[in-house]
């Protein structure tokens, strides 16, 4: 290595250390930030769930409007906020908090709305109004019972049912992704019967635990939600634990069997046909899980 070519390493590794350190206060800066939010939504959370409601909203406020909150956490502070105002009677500062509020997501489900009609019939009213072709009538009660868990290159299954409104749903939608990915896959579940859907996809392979998180959405004939069990925003996940992937077919347990003992050809035949792609969809350990809009 010529003196040229050293000193041009040497430079490069001082602009590295630089770099990291000016971006290190900066990360710190922005951990900082996010406890903040953290710690008004936790502050507005235990205010909301003890019926004190001007305390929720002087506790929210800020997350209202800092840049640095996260989609999801403004999609959270705003619901309380907007419930708050609703339930003290305000309801002209309750429609602008979930006029903001579906800015951010036009298809939100609310979560803390305890199954009220009433909170939910005047937010379904604000949902039409803002957003285009929704019908508050046209709404789809989903129930989904969640996987307790997947191993990485199988196939997962993934199921939902339509408990009221059925007939409104002209197609379901499974989104996923591995988190810490921007982007969801987007995948058409299969109609089994009506009001009942079922979808199953393959895990990436993985030598280390991962977590998916997804999320379902049914459409009405327009093309809008209508339905969701969770959210772009506030998804549900699924532990992720590592696997080599299907079995190889030298290895599965009949061609082995077939080396120690002589198999008939009808039942061979039986066995191969049975474990193929084609095998009836199986099921999984659910975790009863339901939210409707």
């Amino acid at each position: 290595m010529n003196a040229v070519n050293a000193t041009a390493i040497l430079i490069r590794i001082a602009c590295m250390v630089a770099l990291c350190v000016l971006m290190a206060p900066h990360a710190f800066a922005d951990n900082e930030d996010q406890a903040r939010v953290e710690k008004r939504l936790a502050k507005g959370r235990t205010s909301f769930g003890a019926l004190e409601y001007r305390k929720t909203v002087r506790a929210l406020q800020p997350v209202r409007t800092d840049q640095r909150a996260t989609r999801a956490q403004r999609l959270e502070a705003l619901e309380l906020i907007g419930l708050s105002h609703l339930i003290l009677g305000e309801k002209a500062r309750a429609k602008e908090a979930f006029e903001d509020l579906l800015a951010i997501d036009p298809g939100h489900q609310l979560r803390y709305d305890d199954g009220s009609p009433k909170i939910r019939q005047f937010y379904g009213t604000i949902r039409r109004a803002y957003v285009p072709g929704f019908d508050v009538d046209a709404v789809v009660g989903l129930e989904h019972a969640a996987p307790s868990g997947a191993t990485a290159g199988r196939k997962l299954e993934v199921e939902v049912e339509a408990k009221k409104g059925a007939y409104q749903a002209k197609e379901v939608i499974l989104f996923w992704r591995q988190q810490g990915v921007l982007a969801y896959n987007k995948i058409g579940m299969r109609e089994l019967e009506p009001g009942r859907w079922r979808a199953r996809f393959s895990l990436p392979g993985a030598t280390r635990r991962y977590r998916i998180e997804y999320y379902l959405e049914a459409r009405g004939i327009a093309g809008g939600s209508v339905g969701r069990v969770g959210g772009p925003e506030v998804p549900l996940g699924i532990d992720v634990t590592p696997g080599a992937g299907p079995t190889p077919w030298y290895r599965r347990w009949y061609v082995i069997a077939g080396g120690a003992a002589a198999l008939g050809i009808g039942t061979a035949a039986l066995i191969f046909a049975a474990s193929g792609e084609d095998a009836p969809d199986g099921t999984l350990e659910p975790g009863r899980i339901t939210l409707s809009p």
